[in-house]
């Protein structure tokens, strides 16, 4: 007579799946960042010569024929919401209202991950050292180096992974795809206002873009694996069988 070892519940394997969707997950978070790391680098490069310099220049005399006092308004009102006296205030009502929630993991990721990027676009604007456009009347104020844009690097932290780590969990389908909407609308919004205003070239905002983007990424795929994990479902046997049962023949 043999017996049939017991055999796991196919629940069991739940647990794997989740581990193995965030490996890949994390992967590929990371190899986002890379990507993005070498885009940014290269566009920085390139951004010093003739060549993007010319692209540039044409690209903001096109927008500012087109410039009217409404649009010029919006424009506004986006970069002083990419703006420090607005961004830093956000960051830290999101930083709270995650850890009020007790999402204290997700509360650590966020603040890290904005203070290293705030970081590294210093390092970055050091390190390029491109002049701020002459190319267009500014319309607004700006700071030191211009590649990549604070304003358009910082947005993806502040507001893209802010407003990706508030609603992911929420049970609502709209409500998650509204909160994901903005969180890539508004950092768009927000770059197309430093070039409309005359303070960043193209090619800067584009830049600070994936630098901000491939950051954000980064710190999802160090922050992923330290989520807590959903326990895993007990564990189901199939019952012995009777002492009647065997091979017959």
């Amino acid at each position: 007579m043999f017996l049939r070892p017991p055999h796991r519940n196919a629940a069991h394997f739940n647990s794997s799946t989740v581990f193995v969707k965030r490996d890949r997950d994390t992967v590929a978070l990371v190899a986002i960042a890379c990507l993005a790391s070498f885009l940014v680098g290269g566009i920085g490069r390139l951004a010093l010569g003739p060549a993007l310099t010319a692209w540039d220049d044409s690209v903001m005399r096109w927008i500012a024929e087109r410039r009217d006092p409404l649009t010029a308004g919006w424009m506004g009102m986006l970069s002083a919401i990419g703006a420090g006296k607005v961004a830093i205030p956000a960051g830290i009502g999101i930083c709270l209202i995650l850890w009020l929630r007790h999402w204290k993991r997700a509360a650590l990721c966020f603040l890290v991950t904005v203070l290293g990027g705030w970081a590294l676009n210093g390092i970055l604007k050091w390190g390029f050292q491109r002049a701020r456009p002459e190319v267009i009347d500014r319309m607004a104020g700006a700071g030191w180096y211009s590649y990549p844009s604070g304003h358009a690097m910082l947005a993806p932290l502040v507001f893209g992974l802010g407003l990706i780590l508030l609603t992911r969990r929420s049970p609502s389908p709209t409500r998650r795809a509204l909160g994901y909407a903005i969180a890539v609308l508004l950092p768009l919004g927000i770059a197309y206002s430093r070039v409309y205003l005359g303070v960043h070239y193209p090619s800067d905002v584009i830049g600070a873009l994936l630098a901000g983007t491939g950051w954000a990424a980064l710190g999802v795929a160090v922050y992923g694996p330290l989520e807590p994990h959903p326990p895993s479902p007990p564990l189901v046997h199939s019952p012995a069988p009777s002492h009647g049962e065997g091979d017959r023949g």
